[in-house]
């Protein structure tokens, strides 16, 4: 069966809110589902801007072991672990930068984008050819949008009024969960960028090193790809995203016996059932490791 098949077969009930890219590293290999439509990124956007971290602190502009002082106007809700620690907590970019990438940190993101700049990782993805690739909000920019509050200046964008937003049921945002004025990518542009991380062109050789060794200690999205995964016969270098209707997973796998390495990534928008949706990319994976791997 071709790969194609492999992946279509899975995509029933998902036609419309499914894309999928996947490329076989040696032998170019590749195949697709959607693969040029445009999907809301929602925290695949962090994958962008880690590399436009590293190439900061490659020319001098940032360290990693810079510290700073986690402030309760920075704490941003949704995933993540320094929403919940102390005000005045000391935190160095390089423990920012693993906690965004392996829990999903919107606070540390914040932090982040903040010191980085979105414009600045925009001009880097134009650079590498990305023109499908955008980051226009943070993550506290998204959340409000969801919780319909939008419109509200960044300083009374405080956790405590999310969740009392939260709390009394506001309704889902205007732009967050769509492709018009949001952080968004295609599967192809982001299997791409995966594709030039792996080269060393996306920063340079030992930023894109790092930035795959952050990406595969991933925590989050264990029903995605690598739910039927052998997980001791792999290696998966991976980011995720999650907002109502969109279940992302995008990543480098490596079968560890020969070698081989593969990129794929999966997206979803405007998904009526998320499990399902998670498991429809489960079974592509699967499906696709099968058939890199001869089984």
């Amino acid at each position: 069966m071709t790969l194609y098949n492999e992946i279509v077969k899975e995509t029933k009930g998902f036609e419309r809110v499914l894309g999928v890219a996947v490329k076989h590293l040696g032998t170019g290999e590749e195949a697709g589902f959607n693969g040029d439509e445009v999907f809301p990124t929602a925290s695949v956007f962090k994958v962008p801007v880690i590399i436009e971290l590293f190439r900061q602190v490659e020319v001098g502009k940032l360290s990693l072991d810079d510290r700073l002082v986690l402030k309760d106007s920075e704490k941003v809700p949704g995933s993540g672990i320094l929403k919940e620690l102390t005000e005045g907590l000391e935190v160095t970019i390089k423990d920012l930068s693993r906690l965004m990438m392996i829990l999903s940190d919107n606070t540390a993101t914040d932090m982040i984008v903040e010191r980085v700049g979105k414009e600045n990782v925009n001009a880097t993805m134009r650079r590498l050819g990305l023109r499908n690739t955008v980051v226009v909000a943070d993550c506290r920019d998204l959340l409000f949008d969801l919780v319909g509050e939008n419109s509200l200046p960044d300083e009374e964008k405080t956790l405590d009024i999310y969740l009392k937003l939260a709390k009394a049921g506001a309704t889902k945002g205007t732009w967050s969960l769509g492709t018009e004025r949001n952080n968004v990518t295609t599967p192809v542009e982001m299997n791409k960028l995966l594709g030039l991380l792996v080269d060393g062109v996306a920063a340079g050789r030992a930023s894109c090193d790092a930035i795959l060794a952050t990406m595969g200690k991933c925590q989050t999205g264990e029903y995605r790809v690598p739910k039927y995964l052998p997980t001791e016969k792999v290696r998966m270098q991976r980011k995720t995203g999650s907002l109502p209707g969109i279940r992302n997973d995008v990543g480098v796998i490596t079968i560890l016996a020969t070698g081989e390495r593969y990129y794929l990534s999966c997206f979803t928008k405007g998904a009526e059932d998320v499990y399902a949706a998670e498991e429809a990319i489960a079974r592509v994976s699967r499906n696709v490791y099968q058939h890199f791997a001869g089984k």
